[in-house]
Formats: C-alpha cells, structure tokens, sequence
C-alpha cells in the first residue's frame, strides 16, 4: 500500500495505460499505448468564439417541452399562454428597457463613471450632436462604420453648414449607408422582441425617397463611378424605384460603367416591374444574365435567388416550372449551392394553389434532410412556412408534413423559422393537418408536446380539435381543451362554444365515467355562467341560438344536473327573445323524459308548453306520453286544455 502511495499520479496513469492497452486523445493530444513509441502530436490551434462552450453545453440539453420560453416567468400562475398575453408580456419588458435606454440618454450628466476596461459605448448614453458639436470626417466615418443613419446625416449636414470637406471616399461610404436603408435608422438589433412580433409579410410597393439625401450625395460626387451608380441602383431597386433605377442601368451602359454582381442581381429582382407580359418580363431577365456574362462577372447565389424571384412572380405563367428547373441545373453546373431560399422559390412556382399536384417538396427534402442551414439569404426564414403549407393544403400529407418538421428540428435549423407571425402560420398548418390524419389519442400526444409553451392554437384551431374529438366521441378530452379554452381567453367565441356543447351532448353517463359526467356537468354550467355573465358592451358578446339551449339542456340532463337544466328552461322562457332560433325538439324531448321519470308533473307541462311555442308540431305527441304516464291536476289539465283543446286532451285519457 505504501507503495502505491508512493507513486506519483503520472505513473499511475501510466500504469492503466499499460495494462488496459488503449489510446486515448485529449485536448486534441494524441499519446500510442506503448511505452517504446509515445509521441505527442500538438493540433494546430482552432479559434474559438466567446460562446463556443456555452453552445457546446446548451447543445447537450434538449428543449424542455413542459416548461415556458426563458423570457417568461417559470410560474403556472404567471407564465402566459394565450398570443395575445404572450406577446404583451414580452413587449412590455421590452418596453421597460427602452424606457430605461431612455433616461439614460435623456440624463447623459448623470451617466459619466467609466470604471471598465476597455470601454464599451453601448453602455453609455447616445452621443447627441447639435450645432455646437465639434464634428470632423473622422466623426462622420465612425458613424458609418456604427450603422447609425440618422446620426450620420446629422454630422454630414452639420459638416456642410459648417464647410467641413469632405472626400470622395466618405461621401462614397455615406451613400451606400442611406441608400441601403432609405435614410432611415435600421431596428435597434437590441430590440429582439420587437423584431419577433413584426408581422414577416414583405410589403412591395414604392418606399425610395425621391431627391432624398442618397441622390444628393450622388450628384455631389466629383467622380461618379462603378461604386456610386452600384449603390444608388441597389438602393432604388430595393425601394422599388424601378423606373429610375432602370434608367441609371441604362445610362451605366450607355458610358461603359462596369456593375459588380449585387447591382445586377437587384435589377433581376424587380425586372417583373418594368415590363408587363410574362414573355417580355422573362426576356428582360436573360437580358440582364446575359450582361453580366459579357461583362465577365460571375453569377453568385443571390443571382440565382433573384432569377428564381422573378420567375415566382410569373408563377402562373405554363413555362415558368420548366424555366425555373432549366435555372437550377445551369447555377449548379456553376457549382453554385442553394439555400432555402432557393427551395422557397421552386415551391411557389412549382406548388401553385390552382396549378397541377407537384411533388417536388419531396425531392427537396431528399436533398436537405438532415442538413443544418445558415442563413444567407433574407427569404430563407420563408422555407419551412411554405413548405408546411405545400404539405398540408398542396400535398395533403402528413408524412412530408412530418419530414419538414423533423428538419426544422434539426441543429440549429429552427432560428430559420422567421419570426412570431411565421412560426404561428406554420403550426397552425401542422396541428390542422395532424387533427385531420391522426387517431385522437395520437393527435393529443402532439398537442400536449406543443401546448401552449410552443404554439398556442388559434381559434381555427381549436374548432378542427373540437370537431375530431366530437367525431371521434373522445369525451374524455374536453376538460382538458376547455381549460385551454379559457386560458387561451376564446370563450368569447361563440363556435368554440357551440362546438363544446354539441360534443357534450354524445355523453351517456355509466357507473365507469362518473368522474368524467362531473366534469362534462361542470363544464356545461361554465359556459352557461360565462355567456350570462359577459360584459354586455362588448363588441363580440356571444348570443344563445336555440341549438346551443337545446345541447345544454341535454347535457345537463345526461349527467344528473335535472334542478340546473330546470333553472335554464326557466330563465329560456323568461328570455325567449334573446335566443336565435328555436330549442330542438330532441333536447324539450329529453328534458320532458326526465320530468315524467321524476313524476315532475309541473315542468314536464310546461315543457310541452314550450315545445308549442317554439313551433314543434311533436307537441301533441308529447302530450299524450305525459298524460298516459302521469297524473295531472285539474290545474295542469286546464292549462294544456286553453292551449291544446279538450280534444286533444280526451282522446289521449
């Protein structure tokens, strides 16, 4: 024992190496197992970000489904779960950063102790510059190379006012900056949420601020060329300024002004815009392609996401498909590789809502799958909305529908997913799908996977959920998706209600289910008291149909709630001309069995009574069945006989 003590922990390392005889790599250090050969080999060194451990830690934990996003409280009673909640919740403490951002630039005198090393501006208030700022190009510089744009302006126009000169060169960089953003200050990138709850539909419509700054630093140029005229026809093009930028494109030709690649690509982009006919919008493309070409500048993947662009644009023209398929094998001739957003333009070409059944989401996916995408192209968050879409209303399969999922899933392919308004198109597409292909119980295995901490449904939704479970007579999952429904705040929905109580009416109480005929009892009620109890100003307010009186009636009656289904018939009678439509007949039916099982002589006549004011020419059945199994009063019988007859009345004694 003492001598193993002895030994140091090197040569007891050293020792199992020798008696286990195996090789072993750390750190990148490969060692042989045999004591005569051992050779260190140093790797080179790999550069590493700031977060590399970091991710290589989140990468070992999976997302838990049962707990809420990071930004919310971890708390059942606090963290939200309808989309509205959601997204006022992280709105609003997005909001109270700003408004602390606020008082820090409003109060920069308080704001002057810089303890850190180096300094960090970003934590710093906003330098603000006026008139009496002490402005240089240097100043003006560093505000280009910040992505500040209004700031930028403001020194440029103050170093004007004040006969500042500046060169070509930051003039040059000036106007790629205000023509990239048309003048105006990007989205803080700080602002996450905001940027997630931005509608992601791409508006297309003229935004280029005409004889703006951008054209006067242009025309302020001494020596305009290929940069200057690059920049101001890619910012036109962007703003869809197609005349003008056109009419540049003409001129750079005219003077024998070489583009570079982008500039090209942005006038594809928008060459549907400057000719009407498909024939003639296609012809202006190859025109463009074929410029480049004789200007020896080789093509790039946003040249070919651009060509594939104009050609969705012509979708509905019949050669679009095979030009668009005759597109990707010449790119891939010039080794150029995709993106998604290259799969997202062959989908809206190929996969037309009115067109032919096309199949080529499934080439793609054999293609893609399992592969992990970055994002290279601002389209590319488009893919995997578009292509849920395909699956469930193009190809109608759930099989695709699932694939597509699974690539979502794959690596770090979800931040592809795009933004709120996405994401929620998307599930939406899937949960619909899903509801209408799997068995309930399969289906709800994937709703409580999703719900509500990944996606919460829409009312849309929840009216596929609720018509599959009715069809499906899977009683037992309405408390569930009533709870849901009331945390999701859809009880004002008179659909969602009416197909709550339709579905309830199915339920045939036994000795197994008396738990379940308490919930679906209580259920019942709820909705009874919501209805009754909702703000009367409100602009949706839910009005009872006779049909939803007549479900709640049954279903009170099914699961043993005979006083409540009374108080209802009551306050039915009392209301009569709040309620749309008559009550079934089936469900006075039901209501007036249970009365003659009850010997309830009073509310079975007045259950008659009501079916023959509501019209139902079954009432005199219903008569004779009452007075054949009960015994009525000398009053119950000069009640029935003022309405029905003494007729009616003898022929059934």
């Amino acid at each position: 024992m003492a001598g193993t003590l002895s030994r140091t922990p090197g040569k007891l390392l050293h020792d199992f190496l020798k008696r286990s005889n195996v090789s072993i790599l750390t750190n990148g250090l490969k060692t042989s197992s045999h004591l005569g050969s051992e050779k260190i080999v140093i790797p080179s060194r790999i550069k590493r970000s700031s977060t590399d451990i970091l991710e290589a830690l989140a990468s070992t934990v999976s997302r838990d489904l049962s707990g809420p996003h990071y930004k919310y409280h971890d708390d059942p009673y606090l963290t939200p779960a309808s989309n509205l909640v959601k997204r006022t919740f992280s709105l609003s403490k997005e909001a109270g950063r700003k408004a602390a951002r606020w008082i820090r630039d409003e109060n920069a005198s308080l704001f002057t102790h810089r303890p850190e090393e180096p300094f960090i501006q970003a934590f710093f208030p906003k330098i603000t510059y006026n008139e009496e700022s002490n402005v240089s190009e240097e100043t003006l510089r560093n505000l280009i190379r910040m992505g500040s744009v209004s700031d930028a302006i403001t020194v440029y126009q103050l170093s004007q006012s004040k006969g500042i000169e500046l060169s070509d060169q930051v003039r040059q960089e000036l106007l790629e900056l205000v023509a990239y953003y048309n003048c105006e200050d990007p989205l803080d990138e700080d602002w996450v949420e905001e940027r997630w709850y931005r509608q992601g539909v791409m508006t297309v419509r003229k935004t280029w601020k005409d004889n703006g700054l951008a054209e006067e630093l242009f025309q302020s140029l001494s020596n305009k060329g290929s940069a200057a005229y690059c920049a101001l026809i890619r910012g036109m093009a962007q703003y869809y300024q197609v005349d003008r930028a056109q009419q540049l494109y003409q001129e750079c030709k005219e003077k024998d002004i070489p583009l570079d690649a982008d500039t090209y690509n942005s006038l594809i982009r928008v060459a549907s815009y400057m000719r009407d006919a498909f024939e003639l919008r296609w012809q202006l493309v190859k025109e463009l392609l074929t410029s480049m070409a004789e200007s020896g500048i080789s093509p790039n993947l946003g040249t070919l996401n651009c060509t594939l662009e104009a050609l969705g644009q012509v979708a509905s023209w019949r050669q679009a498909r095979h030009l668009s398929l005759q597109v990707m094998s010449e790119f891939h001739g010039l080794g150029i590789q995709p993106s998604l957003a290259t799969y997202y333009y062959l989908l809206t070409i190929h996969c037309r809502e009115r067109g032919p059944i096309s199949h080529i989401l499934i080439d793609i996916l054999d293609e893609i799958e399992g592969k992990e995408f970055t994002i290279q192209d601002i389209k590319d968050t488009f893919f995997f909305v578009t292509a849920m879409d395909v699956s469930r209303n193009h190809l109608q399969s759930l099989d695709v529908a699932q694939r597509v999922d699974k690539m979502l899933h794959t690596g770090n392919n979800y931040s592809l997913i795009g933004d709120a308004y996405k994401e929620s198109i998307y599930y939406r597409h899937y949960f619909a799908l899903a509801c209408s292909s799997l068995t309930i119980e399969d289906f709800m295995e994937t709703y409580n996977e999703l719900v509500p901490h990944i996606y919460t449904p829409e009312p849309g939704v929840m009216e596929e959920v609720l018509k599959s479970v009715k069809v499906h007579e899977a009683l037992q999952y309405l408390p569930q998706l009533w709870s849901d429904i009331i945390v999701f705040d859809q009880t004002y929905r008179e659909r969602l209600l009416s197909l709550v109580l339709s579905a309830m009416t199915n339920h045939q109480p036994s000795d197994e289910n008396d738990q379940l005929t308490q919930q679906l009892a209580t259920i019942a009620w709820d909705v009874w008291t919501r209805v009754q109890e909702q703000d009367e100003t409100r602009h949706n307010k839910v009005v009872w149909t006779g049909q939803m009186i007549g479900d709640l009636l049954t279903t009170l009656v099914h699961c043993k709630e005979y006083k409540k289904a009374l108080l209802l018939l009551k306050e039915a009678n009392i209301n009569a001309h709040k309620i749309l439509g008559a009550v079934p007949i089936n469900a006075l039916q039901t209501l007036n069995k249970a009365a003659i099982d009850k010997k309830d002589a009073e509310t079975s006549v007045n259950t008659v009574i009501y079916a023959l004011d509501s019209g139902h020419h079954e009432a005199g059945e219903m008569v004779k069945q009452l007075q054949s199994e009960l015994t009525l009063s000398s009053d119950h019988r000069a009640k029935l006989s003022a309405i029905f007859g003494t007729d009616l009345l003898n022929d059934s004694a």
